[in-house]
């Protein structure tokens, strides 16, 4: 099998000795807001939010009333989207048979790993020729960030929301909880690796 690399839909440069892609979004670690009004980068300081240049005034600033006059207020931030993630990976490992997606979150160093690999047909073992996928999970060593059983495949990753806390139960579950959130579909930049089978030479 060789890998084959596509965005979205259309084939990038690539060959038999590819074993992975990977994207990285905020490799800079740079801001992490901008204005919902004027669209301009934001950095949270002790006064504020501020532009770059230490501006702290929105110049597309809406007051709550209408005075009839132009005015400038304060920034109103918003999360960049994906600013949260560092990179994603796909890594296959053909001694394994296996393919491993990593997501890094917290510290660039590391990452959420999610492998599927499959058990050769002549192991020793039941699961001979069974496809197991392996995921983090609560209370595994040395964690890539901490993370909070919301209800069956679903993780609270960081701190659990205080209003939140109260509904968790000792298990780690949410306790009578049923508002399972759906993410909207949205377009954007998919990168898939796929396999074909390798060429004869």
């Amino acid at each position: 099998m060789f890998p084959v690399l596509s965005i979205n839909g259309t084939p990038a440069p690539c060959d038999d000795e590819t074993e992975s892609a990977a994207l990285d979004f905020n490799p800079d670690s740079g801001p992490t807001h901008r204005c919902r009004a004027c669209g301009d980068e934001l950095t949270r300081t002790m006064t504020g939010w501020v532009t770059d240049d230490g501006d702290g005034a929105c110049l597309l600033f809406e007051p709550d009333d209408d005075t009839g006059h132009e005015q400038t207020g304060p920034h109103d931030p918003a999360p960049i989207p994906f600013a949260w993630c560092n990179s994603a990976a796909i890594t296959t490992e053909e001694s394994d048979d296996a393919v491993t997606v990593a997501l890094s979150v917290g510290d660039p160093r590391g990452a959420f790993c999610f492998t599927v690999t499959r058990i050769p047909d002549d192991a020793e073992s039941d699961l001979a020729g069974c496809l197991l996928l392996h995921t983090p999970h609560p209370g595994e060593p040395a964690p890539h960030a901490a993370l909070t059983e919301l209800h069956p495949g679903t993780y609270v990753v960081g701190t659990v929301p205080a209003a939140l806390a109260p509904r968790i139960t000792r298990t780690g579950s949410e306790e009578h909880h049923h508002d399972h959130y759906q993410r909207p579909h949205r377009p954007g930049v998919r990168a898939n690796l796929h396999h074909q089978p390798r060429r004869t030479r």
